[in-house]
């Protein structure tokens, strides 16, 4: 399923958003609903203790004096009905109404004490106070009708919805305008890769690409590098395959030319069954070669392998070889285990004995040798012949490079395939020169499974 990064920034963005904004405005309004009660609480203490103080102590009792006028100025509010009544200490009531809530018996005397009640079928909000004046006491209660206060919450609550309104407004205008903004170089890089041609592998500019994206652009650099060392190196390959194999095919098509004209000689089949076979070796160390560079590929499941076994089978083919040539080909196996490629690695116990076979003269020695040597598996191939020179033993693992004066036969490609298969087993070869100072000793080190290291211990 296709995602929007788009989207998906919503997405991550919308709860969190959300959840701010609802707590945020939760307590605001709850500060702001606080803010008002108490000026309005603060009102009607005002008013209460204006009637407290129109109280006079006559021979020890309290008595109001409230001409109507004051009453009515009392009593006047453009919103809100406004109540009051006072009492002396004995419950007697001095004036106002009568039955106002609360009573004050059983009331607490802390001042001023705040309550909401019904009375005359409307939600009232009122304060009592208690007063004590020449060691008398009595009761100021003033109420009021709570419309001032709903209209002021209802206006509250109206600010908090176009303020919401206008952050979501505000953030759909970040959504739709700024996201794609901040998003440009993305679409700068998709449409600079669309433009190109599928040979177009030079790298992209990150000098204009965002802190954030930079290290994306710079692994796509690494990976279009990649792809032209591997593009570079399969034009090299068929430029050199086609330029090895235009030989022998040549020489193949003139000796069957001859043939078909009756101008061979007797020794003609014997030169096309050497040309036929070197065709043949070159074409199958080609696909060995293809089928080494995809070696890491092919080990994505590979098996558990034997390397002594490998050699116990081809051992009867590498003995006739050195027989014939009068070589003193000798094995020290051990049985061990690696995890390959059986084929690959077949192939490069081929290379390493019919290359060292090959440059031994005749009543020369060749010694193969495979260990367990730690965490690794140690393969040796040694012989006492010509040696490799140290300014050449890096560039005989080039494809079809050849050491000067090795003679007309090989195509210089064994050792290439060789370096290929081991390095796609995770594995090291080098080359030195044996003990005595003569010869040649290649040396391939495989890395062993755990559990067979573990069984070693």
């Amino acid at each position: 399923m296709q995602v929007s990064l788009r989207t998906a920034l919503l997405r991550e963005l919308a709860a969190p958003l959300m959840l701010a904004l609802l707590v945020g405005s939760w307590m605001a309004y709850g500060i702001a609903r606080d803010v008002i009660s108490a000026a309005y609480d603060q009102s009607l203490v005002n008013l209460a203790e204006g009637v407290a103080n129109r109280v006079q102590i006559e021979n020890g009792r309290p008595r109001i004096d409230l001409p109507p006028e004051a009453e009515a100025v009392l009593r006047t509010d453009r919103v809100d009905r406004i109540y009051f009544r006072v009492r002396d200490g004995a419950g007697e009531v001095l004036a106002g109404d009568p039955e106002l809530p609360p009573t004050e018996r059983g009331m607490p005397d802390d001042l001023p004490y705040f309550y909401e009640e019904q009375f005359r079928g409307e939600w009232v909000r009122g304060v009592r106070l208690h007063p004590v004046r020449d060691g008398v006491d009595f009761y100021v209660t003033v109420a009021e009708t709570m419309g001032k206060r709903d209209q002021a919450v209802r206006n509250l609550l109206l600010g908090f919805v176009v303020a919401l309104l206008l952050i979501v407004t505000a953030v759909a205008a970040v959504v739709r305008f700024s996201i794609p903004a901040a998003l440009a170089p993305l679409l700068r890089v998709q449409r600079e890769i669309t433009r190109r041609s599928g040979q177009d592998l030079a790298p992209l500019d990150t000098s204009s690409a965002p802190v954030e994206i930079r290290p994306l652009v710079e692994m796509m650099n690494v990976q279009l590098e990649r792809l032209r060392a591997a593009n570079r190196a399969q034009r090299e390959f068929l430029q050199d395959a086609a330029h090895q194999l235009r030989t022998p095919l040549a020489g193949l098509q003139m000796q069957l030319e001859l043939l078909e004209t009756g101008r061979g000689d007797p020794e003609a089949f014997t030169r096309l069954r050497r040309s036929v076979l070197r065709v043949t070796r070159l074409a199958n160390q080609l696909l060995a070669l293809a089928r080494a560079e995809a070696g890491e590929r092919l080990l994505a499941d590979a098996p558990r392998v034997d390397p002594g076994a490998l050699i116990d089978e081809m051992l009867d083919d590498w003995l006739a070889a050195a027989d014939a040539r009068g070589i003193d080909f000798g094995v020290e196996r051990e049985h061990a285990a690696l995890t390959g490629d059986p084929t690959l690695l077949r192939e490069l116990l081929a290379n390493l004995v019919d290359n060292a076979l090959k440059y031994t003269p005749e009543g020369g020695e060749v010694t193969l040798r495979c260990r367990r040597a730690g965490e690794h598996v140690a393969i040796e191939v040694s012989d006492n012949g010509p040696g490799i020179p140290e300014a050449e033993r890096e560039r005989v693992f080039e494809r079809f490079h050849r050491l000067p004066g090795s003679g007309p036969t090989g195509s210089g490609l064994g050792l290439s395939i060789a370096r290929e298969i081991v390095r796609a087993h995770g594995g090291t070869i080098d080359i030195a020169t044996p003990a005595d100072g003569r010869g040649t000793r290649i040396t391939v080190r495989l890395p062993a499974p755990c559990d067979a290291i573990a069984e070693i211990g």
